[in-house]
């Protein structure tokens, strides 16, 4: 059985070989005519009119990115049938310098060892004497093969040097394809290619607080290092990832269990699986995860573009969108003397909108920079525009003699904690305002905490925490009370407070 399917494996290396010298070359002139732009890598498809008749054929692509995944390389025609591809790419300065360094280290060991298989003879035993040059021979053997290999690398480096190509990035890729009938329509071929992604980012403009609306202008950033300038393209996004495979069925790895436990055997097949089909990041340019909508679809953007590979950060709008929102003011007076506007924004969870960076401007200022993370809301999304001092707001400890006084009664004590908040509405409309405060919460049988006034405030047992939402006419004064007392037992009581975070901020890609 070996002996047959050596003879198998011999037969075809003749025949592929054969064809191979058989084939006709061809140096074939593509345009590409769509990109399909993930967050990590694209998808390019590529035309060609070159005339191709019946036969085997050397199809050379000049210019391709050297960052391609040979794997994804396909020919959409039905005629064709690819049969080998080979990517060959220009050295840098310092490889070919490493590859002339190895040359002469190499040739240093074979003069090494030539000097002392000459001097072999002074070995008396024949049975050492067999054995020493024997071990210099295969050595030599070894060396001089590698030798070779090295010119040959050096002489394919030095005709490569003379090709012109578009840069250091790009390549020249070979394919070995059998056609076996006459072209239908012209060659139509695709692969993914690492070295370029996208970033979402987003303009918000709120002209004031009573305004009804929000203006969003979504941009995608895109920087290339491929090595292929592209012209006059149809640009699509995706957040997909290049390489997926559209045919594999969802199953679990096993079975859903209480006490979970990692199939660790699992894991590494899948993650080498996934190393097989790793695509070239761009170089300087951190990476971070990001949430997307799990139906989000390919959007085509419109008109035609063009990407250049050289490192250049390019916007390309994907839409202008006035959304309805309303507006209040928000104040952790215990946190921050500051007031927020707030936008509550309705009518974008079917905009496929992503996780991404925002410059926000208000009242024709810019504001900064903020994370719109639209994973962390269903409905209604909260937007923070910025401060805004057209609220005026004060907190102060009421000044009496009961309070903040430490009391003892029989074996307890208590100490009473009394604050007032003032707000004013600066601003020529209504308004809506929204505050927080915190309450210790007591963990211990012998400690309370009791509720004094609120000042119709809202309390939350499980946070810890008192709101109220005050409606405010222009140039209206407002006045509110927080008064608790803590009761305990022993000589001195101490909490912490419990900051609530009501806006969270995730990283994205630097550009």
């Amino acid at each position: 059985m070996r002996k047959i399917c050596k003879l198998v494996v011999f037969v075809f290396v003749i025949v592929f070989t054969t064809n191979l010298f058989a084939a006709k070359n061809i140096e074939v002139l593509s345009k590409v005519e769509n990109v399909v732009v993930y967050h990590s890598g694209a998808l390019v498809s590529r035309v060609s009119n070159n005339k191709m008749g019946v036969g085997l054929f050397e199809l050379e692509f000049k210019d391709i990115s050297s960052k391609i995944v040979l794997n994804s390389f396909v020919i959409k025609n039905k005629e064709v049938t690819i049969l080998n591809k080979n990517l060959i790419k220009k050295l840098s300065k310092e490889e070919f310098f490493q590859l002339e360094d190895r040359k002469t280290a190499v040739i240093n060991q074979i003069k090494l060892l030539e000097q002392k298989y000459a001097e072999a003879n002074f070995i008396k035993e024949v049975d050492e004497l067999e054995k020493m040059l024997s071990f210099y021979s295969d050595k030599i053997l070894s060396l001089n093969k590698e030798l070779r290999n090295i010119d040959n690398a050096i002489i394919e480096a030095e005709k490569l040097d003379s090709v012109k190509l578009n840069n250091e990035d790009a390549a020249i890729l070979k394919v070995l394809v059998s056609i076996e009938q006459q072209l239908e329509k012209p060659l139509l071929f695709e692969y993914v290619v690492g070295g370029i992604g996208w970033s979402p980012f987003y303009e918000v403009e709120v002209e004031n607080s009573s305004s009804k609306d929000i203006s969003i202008k979504y941009i995608a950033k895109i920087m290339s290092q491929t090595g292929e300038n592209w012209e006059n393209i149809t640009l699509q996004l995706s957040s997909a990832f290049p390489l997926e495979n559209p045919t594999k069925l969802p199953k679990p790895e096993e079975p859903w269990v209480l006490s979970y436990r990692t199939n660790q055997n699992n894991i590494n097949q899948t993650d080498n699986s996934i190393q097989k089909q790793q695509i070239a990041k761009l170089e300087g340019v951190d990476y971070q995860d990001i949430f997307v909508p799990s139906f989000l679809k390919l959007r085509t953007l419109k008109g035609k573009f063009a990407i250049k590979s050289n490192s250049t950060v390019f916007s390309f709008p994907i839409m202008n969108i006035s959304l309805p929102a309303e507006y209040s003011f928000y104040a952790y007076p215990s946190l921050d003397n500051e007031v927020y506007l707030v936008a509550k924004v309705a009518e974008w969870d079917t905009l496929g909108l992503v996780d991404g960076v925002a410059n926000v401007t208000y009242n024709k200022n810019s504001v900064g920079k903020t994370i719109l993370k639209f994973s962390d809301f269903s409905d209604t999304l909260l937007l923070s525009v910025g401060k805004d001092n057209s609220i005026f707001m004060k907190r102060k400890e009421i000044e009496s003699v009961k309070y903040a006084k430490e009391v003892t009664f029989g074996k307890k004590k208590k100490i009473t904690f009394a604050y007032e908040f003032q707000l004013k509405n600066n601003n020529q409309h209504d308004v809506t305002i929204e505050f927080f405060e915190q309450v210790p919460i007591s963990q211990t049988k012998t400690t309370n905490v009791i509720l004094e006034q609120l000042s119709e405030g809202i309390y939350n047992n499980e946070q810890g925490e008192v709101s109220w939402k005050i409606n405010l006419s222009p140039s209206k004064i407002v006045k509110k009370q927080l008064i608790y007392t803590v009761e305990y037992e022993g000589g001195s009581f101490s909490f912490s407070k419990r900051k609530t975070q009501r806006f969270k901020t995730i990283s994205s890609p630097s550009f």
